[in-house]
């Protein structure tokens, strides 16, 4: 199978020397360094724990990406994306890892006057893509009226197999049966979008009801919010309230999730400033279960929102908040934070920020985490066309009660990249 994608890759390349009209060839080459302190392992919370070196990492990874674009007609188009050699540098041989090309995107769209609709492998999200942001497969129809009207259906999972006998007789290869759940996992949503000059509005819907299964708990999940972004002036915002419930069968627990989060920025000339303010409820309750994002033990999730300034994608700001992100600072504990920031060009090819935010948990009685104090430095550097370097600086201190670990995390990051 390797051997035939690769094979299908080089005839891309090979095909688009003579149907360069049909065909667009795009992607980006990226090598990633880290040196981290007390942040746990990769995309885990901090541990705040000098007393090991388990948490101390530094290493290099690298990616290199190909998306391609067929032209099949006026307004029908397929795409595929291919990540090959994902991998950490020292960690394989002469060749990088078997299994290493990812399709993580292939899809057909078909973009007419009065509809999108887009059919396969594809990138789902709504509103700010807080807490609606996967990679999945599934079908995305837009109705292009004065309000843009989407619907969509996402096959979360199968269940294993394409029967939906909830009880199926297997056997592992040395005779001893077994039973397995092959319920499915499906995902539904609709968003309501318009815009104007001044701002563009979204409210959305999704649900999620997802079967017993093999190591997945049988449960259902809502979400409803509303998105605004807008610019007046020089004054730009950005804002956006979640509320989530359902309920989980196998653990016989409720899920709740409130959150609202703001962005208040102005620009003048080369300088950027803004402040971004978070806010999400926690529960005290033992029956319940807080949730930031339809995040139903799948693969299909991306990261959790991780804002700051605009900072949030393959960064340091990955380490500090773990997965429970900006909006649960502990397990149930919610949120309440703001963050200033400013960002400045002093020239074209170099663009420098910074912020610092602190946080409090919004309900403190299912946590000893009193506050925490987070800074983040960030250069950006175009060293050509299409070349550049990222560095960024993260630091997070503490405030613990009860005797527990507050002793500061902080991390390097750097980025080499090639878009092509």
């Amino acid at each position: 199978m390797k051997r035939v994608l690769i094979a299908f890759v080089v005839l891309l390349f090979a095909v688009s020397v003579y149907a360069e009209s049909r065909l667009d060839l795009s992607g980006q080459y990226r090598m990633r360094g880290f040196s981290l302190e007390n942040f746990g392992a990769w995309g885990g919370a901090p541990d705040f724990n000098d007393s090991t070196k388990a948490d101390e990492e530094n290493y290099f990874d690298q990616r290199f990406r190909v998306a391609s674009t067929i032209k099949v007609a006026d307004g029908i188009t397929a795409h595929l994306r291919l990540d090959f050699a994902e991998e950490t540098w020292g960690m394989t041989g002469t060749h990088s890892t078997d299994g290493d090309i990812d399709q993580d995107r292939a899809y057909v769209q078909i973009d007419k006057e009065m509809y999108n609709l887009k059919v396969g492998r594809q990138y789902f999200g709504l509103g700010n893509s807080m807490a609606f942001d996967m990679n999945s497969v599934g079908v995305n129809l837009t109705v292009k009226t004065p309000f843009a009207v989407t619907v969509g259906y996402i096959k979360e999972s199968e269940g294993g197999m394409n029967s939906d006998d909830t009880n199926v007789a297997y056997e592992y290869d040395n005779g001893t049966p077994y039973t397995a759940n092959t319920e499915d996992a499906n995902v539904y949503f609709a968003n309501l979008g318009y815009s104007n000059e001044m701002a563009n509005m979204n409210l959305f819907y999704a649900y999620q009801d997802n079967g017993k299964g093999s190591g997945i708990d049988e449960l259902n999940q809502t979400l409803i919010g509303l998105q605004a972004d807008g610019q007046v002036g020089v004054v730009g915002f950005n804002a956006e309230y979640n509320y989530l419930t359902g309920e989980n069968d196998t653990t016989n627990k409720d899920y709740v999730g409130s959150q609202f989060y703001g962005d208040v920025f102005g620009n003048v000339g080369m300088l950027k400033v803004g402040t971004e303010v978070v806010y999400a409820a926690g529960t005290d309750d033992p029956d319940e279960t807080q949730i930031s994002m339809l995040n139903a033990s799948s693969n299909d999730y991306w990261d959790v929102f991780l804002p700051l300034g605009g900072f949030a994608g393959s960064d340091i700001m990955d380490f500090a908040f773990g997965y429970n992100g900006i909006f649960e600072l502990d397990e149930n504990a919610g949120s309440m934070g703001i963050a200033p920031y400013v960002s400045v060009s002093p020239m074209d090819k170099l663009t420098l920020s910074a912020n610092v935010g602190y946080f409090e948990p919004q309900e403190d009685s299912v946590t000893n985490l009193n506050s925490a104090t987070v800074a983040i430095a960030r250069a950006d550097y175009k060293l050509y066309e299409n070349v550049g370097l990222k560095a960024q600086y993260g630091y997070i201190s503490p405030d613990v009660d009860d005797g527990g670990n507050d002793d500061p995390a902080q991390g390097f990051y750097g980025k080499f990249y090639v878009n092509f």
